[in-house]
């Protein structure tokens, strides 16, 4: 594969420790942003944008989820896509667990890269979640995916006391507050306004 020379793994942590990530994290997210820009000539991983302050705005986003992960367990991702937000939080958590689902065949390849390289405590499967057999997971993460797409695995994929955590708009929260009779849902601002929010949706034991 070819790959383009982009910003070095020095500047990317420069960036992220700038923005207000902590300076180990940033050491370890910078290889991350640096596999995605190489691959991203060649995979459309981040829609042609420029990737400096696109990135290091999802990474922001992304960890703004760490407040309801827990230490250690495990994480299903549905549809990983270019790794956000599964990957910084796994490299935040490293004591879980995570299932990354990709059908796509390139960015499942990427993220096997990416799990390799990271040495992340992670499984790539090329899948969608309606075919996807795991259950009982602590947590799930879902970014540009439908509520019709997951909504109808939910209960099945994270038990009851587990968390889902959806990054999506405030409409699309407020549906999913309707679809909850035991629990809530918790909207929470992102840094980026214009990123739309992070649903927290905590499943209540019955």
């Amino acid at each position: 594969m070819k790959r383009r020379r982009g910003a070095s793994r020095a500047t990317w942590a420069a960036r992220l420790a700038a923005e207000g990530t902590a300076p180990e994290l940033a050491e370890r997210l910078a290889r991350y942003l640096e596999l995605l820009v190489q691959w991203g000539e060649v995979v459309d991983l981040y829609g042609g944008a420029k990737p400096a302050g696109l990135l290091t705005g999802l990474v922001r986003d992304a960890l703004a989820a760490r407040p309801w992960l827990p230490e250690s367990g495990t994480l299903i991702d549905i549809g990983s896509g270019n790794g956000f937000p599964v990957v910084p939080l796994l490299v935040a958590r490293p004591g879980v667990r995570g299932v990354l689902l990709e059908p796509r065949e390139r960015r499942w390849a990427f993220l096997k890269e990416v799990v390799r390289e990271l040495g992340l405590a992670a499984e790539v499967r090329r899948e969608r979640v309606a075919d996807h057999p795991g259950a009982g997971y602590d947590a799930a993460t879902v970014r540009g995916v439908g509520l019709e797409v997951w909504w109808p695995h939910a209960t099945r994929l994270v038990h009851e006391g587990g968390t889902w955590m959806w990054w999506t708009n405030a409409d699309n929260a407020a549906a999913l507050a309707a679809r909850v009779p035991e629990g809530r849902v918790l909207p929470c601002a992102l840094a980026n306004p214009a990123g739309g929010v992070l649903a927290v949706w905590r499943r209540c034991f019955t």
